[in-house]
C-alpha cells in the first residue's frame, strides 16, 4: 500500500513531531508499505523518510524541480519524481497514494488535506483520509470543522471522509479498514 504523508517541512519544531514522524514512517517499512510524499529532507516529513529509510522501506519522493537544490530534497528516496509546479506535484502525489496522512504542518498540509478532503466528499476519489493528531495539533481544526457541521455547511454524514488518531498503529489499521471496506460516499456532495 502507498501512504501519502503531508505534513511540515520546518526543522523548527518540538522533537515531539519530529520522534513520531520518523517513528510513523518506520512502522509503515516494517508493513511492507510505501511512503509516498513530498520529497524533503527537514521537518517532519524528513523525520518520516528517514524512519522509513532507516528500517529499508520504499519511499516515492514528489517535488518540484525547483526545490531540487543542496539540501532541501530526501537522497535516501527509492524514486524519485520531479515535476515541474507544485499543482503537478499533488496530482501526483494523490495519484501515486492509497491513503492520505496529515501530520502536523502549515499552509500546505492545510491545502492539500481540504483539496482530498473534497475530492472524497465529490466522489472523484475514495481514499482513507486521516489526520496525524500529534499533541493535540488538530483539535482546533477538528472543532472547526465540528462547528461546520452544526452550522449546516456540511452534512454530519461528512465526518465519516476522514478520522484523527495521536497513535500510528491505530491510524494504520484503520487505514487497512477503510481500504478494505470502502465508504460509501453516496449524497455526500450535496449539503
Amino acid at each position: 500500500m502507498n501512504i501519502c504523508l503531508y505534513g511540515a517541512s520546518s526543522p523548527a519544531l518540538d522533537c515531539v513531531y519530529f520522534d513520531a514522524a520518523e517513528e510513523f514512517g518506520r512502522l509503515l517499512a516494517q508493513h511492507g508499505h510505501t511512503l509516498v510524499y513530498g520529497g524533503g529532507a527537514q521537518g517532519v516529513m524528513g523525520a518520516a523518510s528517514r524512519g522509513a529509510a532507516d528500517a529499508g522501506g520504499k519511499i516515492i519522493g514528489i517535488a518540484p524541480s525547483f526545490l531540487n537544490v543542496d539540501g532541501i530534497l530526501f537522497d535516501r528516496c527509492t524514486e524519485f519524481i520531479l515535476t515541474d509546479t507544485m499543482a503537478e506535484r499533488k496530482a501526483a502525489m494523490i495519484a501515486h497514494a492509497d491513503a492520505f496522512v496529515m501530520a502536523p504542518g502549515g499552509f500546505g498540509t492545510f491545502e492539500e488535506f481540504f483539496e482530498v478532503l473534497t475530492l472524497k466528499q465529490l466522489g472523484r476519489i475514495n481514499k482513507p483520509i486521516m489526520l496525524f493528531n500529534l499533541n493535540g495539533y488538530y483539535g482546533p481544526l477538528l472543532r472547526l470543522l465540528d462547528e461546520t457541521i452544526a452550522q449546516g455547511f456540511m452534512k454530519p454524514a461528512c465526518r465519516r471522509l476522514y478520522a484523527a488518531f495521536d497513535d500510528s498503529e491505530a491510524m494504520l489499521a484503520a487505514i487497512q479498514k477503510e481500504l478494505a471496506e470502502p465508504l460509501d460516499l453516496t449524497g455526500l456532495k450535496n449539503i
